[in-house]
């Protein structure tokens, strides 16, 4: 028989930031409410993707979807806000801006003519001029 989690023991469970073997499924699961909570629907998401809010508490609070689908809400509703506070720190701190800056250096490099000119099959001096704001 599988134990439920008392909202007691929901305050007391070690929240970690998700390790990497958990990340994919833990984005799968995050995203449909991020995507729905960006459109400013916040309880319109955690009605319509309930399951992806269990699915990625148990996932980030490492406990067994079983024993969180044996638990009381409150014990769900406390796990999933830590479970977001902790990895939301990452998302936000860490992962964006590393992306961000990734993808500014990619950007760069596919600007550079010598690069668009690999790409495109035209030589440096065949490229269109680039034209500014004066």
């Amino acid at each position: 028989m599988t134990t439920a989690i008392t909202a007691e023991e929901a305050k007391t469970i070690e929240i970690n930031p998700v390790i990497v073997g958990n990340l994919a499924a833990f984005v799968a699961a995050v995203m449909p409410i991020a995507q729905q909570m960006m459109r400013g629907d916040v309880v319109e998401a955690l009605i319509k993707h309930t399951d992806n809010v269990i699915t990625a508490t148990a996932i980030g609070a490492c406990v067994p979807r079983d024993r969180l689908d044996a638990s009381g809400t409150d014990a769900l509703a406390i796990l999933a806000a830590r479970v977001m506070e902790v990895n939301a720190d990452f998302f936000a701190r860490r992962l964006l801006p590393e992306l961000t800056q990734v993808a500014g250096r990619i950007g760069a490099t596919f600007s550079d003519p010598s690069i668009v000119a690999l790409t495109t099959g035209l030589s440096a001096s065949q490229q269109p001029e680039s034209t500014t704001a004066a």
